[in-house]
């Protein structure tokens, strides 16, 4: 089977992590995270790969050339200029060769069973087959609105509350069948969820969202990373790890003195200089290039190329290439890097409601907002719910707003018409909310 890896992103978000290196080639345990997806793809019967480039090229084609060394047959699709996500794959139509072919990006931590996806697509005849993950907080994602059947009604790009209707988010991963591609104009800069996506729908095609089992984490900040790799070491993420297991749980290829100690889970790549009573663990990472001085304590963080001096303290902290911490220092979270390490940009506020709420009618405490509010949004898709600003019911003259509030978990119904009937609507939704809550 044929995928196709997107792999053209600078990963600003992620610096200074990636700072010096192309987003897929960050390390994870150790590892490019592009090296655990190409692995995930062959393990799922992909092995005929197409990546797609733009930012720093080089430094992905040199690491994994035409794919031999990893089980894979490898090509490369070059943009000299930015295509957006749908643009890139566009120019893999020949790759494809009239085929349904997945898409997945590079630099994402992920341990779905991606022939599962497909067979599913195949089965349902649709033009697009989107795995979707649940997230109890998911104002930083696009969400996929479905029917209870799967089928995609609509998409909301990073919401505020007011807008959310579902806990299921895009993760980026898509089987696309040959009309889905050729939908993509040709060297144009065109996005999946925005342009392609929308397009499709309103041309009558069948898009499906399936709820995949397992991992998924798009590693977009030093936060998601730290996280990320400590899933992982905890076996909640499924990653394959080349190095020497010494003991259950710890992996090390780098000489340990006898007196220094490591405690799992933790993995130890080769190229780590390891001093005299060290103590490392649990739930810690350290790449090639590192360093752990004499009598130095590292647990729950992220080594990645960087130095930890003699009897320094890190507990939660990531460690980046060139950065160090001197000797003595104690570190509790934080991301150290050199001081001319590219910084991530700053992250834009989350947008807020700026429409006036109106008569409050009541409110559902319940135990995960975002999830509550799909089921609903499934049992009032039938009767006619509008999702064009959050989810908005109609029965007569009466119009109720429902959305989770911002401040707890509970949702809010609003008076929508300032008619006698949006009370008595929403003491019917009250009833419905709270069968669906107690029956999930």
């Amino acid at each position: 089977m044929k995928a196709i890896i997107m792999a053209g992103g600078e990963g600003k978000r992620l610096r200074p992590v990636s700072s010096g290196c192309p987003k897929p080639m960050a390390r994870l345990l150790g590892r490019p995270l592009m090296e655990h997806i190409v692995e995930l793809l062959r393990s799922h019967g992909f092995d005929e790969l197409c990546v797609t480039l733009c930012s720093r090229p080089e430094a992905i084609r040199s690491h994994f050339g035409d794919g031999r060394g990893f089980g894979v047959s490898i090509v490369y699709s070059l943009e000299r200029e930015p295509l957006g996500t749908a643009g890139g794959v566009r120019r893999c139509l020949d790759f494809a060769g009239g085929e349904p072919v997945l898409v997945i990006s590079g630099d994402a931590a992920c341990d779905f069973d991606l022939a599962s996806l497909m067979a599913k697509h195949r089965a349902s005849g649709a033009a697009v087959t989107m795995a979707l993950a649940e997230r109890s907080d998911p104002l930083r994602y696009g969400l996929v609105l479905t029917d209870a059947a799967g089928r995609v009604s609509g998409f909301i790009e990073k919401p505020d509350w007011s807008r959310v209707v579902t806990n299921r988010v895009n993760t980026g991963i898509y089987i696309l069948s040959p009309e889905a591609i050729e939908a993509v104009p040709p060297g144009r800069e065109y996005d999946f969820g925005k342009d392609l996506f929308p397009e499709l729908l309103r041309r009558g095609a069948l898009l499906r969202g399936e709820l995949a089992e397992g991992y998924w984490c798009d590693v977009g900040t030093p936060e998601e990373y730290l996280r990320c790799s400590r899933d992982a070491l905890r076996g909640e993420l499924r990653l394959r790890c080349p190095y020497p297991e010494i003991s259950p749980g710890m992996f090390c290829a780098s000489r340990v003195p006898e007196s220094a100690r490591l405690t799992a889970p933790c993995v130890v790549a080769e190229g780590v200089y390891i001093g005299e009573g060290a103590q490392i663990g649990p739930e810690v990472s350290i790449s090639p290039g590192s360093a752990v001085c004499a009598h130095a304590s590292v647990r729950r963080s992220v080594i990645d190329g960087g130095a930890a001096g003699a009897r320094s303290s890190l507990d939660g902290v990531v460690l980046c290439r060139g950065g160090e911490v001197a000797g003595g220092v104690s570190l509790s979270g934080g991301v150290i890097a050199p001081p001319d390490a590219e910084k991530a940009p700053e992250r834009a506020p989350l947008a807020e409601r700026s429409a006036p709420e109106g008569e409050r009618l009541g409110e559902i405490p319940c135990r995960d907002r975002a999830r509550l509010m799909r089921l609903l949004s499934e049992a009032t898709m039938e009767a006619g719910a509008d999702f064009a600003d959050g989810l908005v019911i109609r029965r007569g003259g009466a119009s109720v707003r429902v959305s989770p509030s911002p401040q707890r978990s509970a949702l809010r119904l609003e008076s929508c018409s300032a008619q006698r009937g949006d009370a008595a609507l929403a003491g019917e939704l009250i009833k419905l909310a709270a069968r669906l809550e107690a029956s999930s």
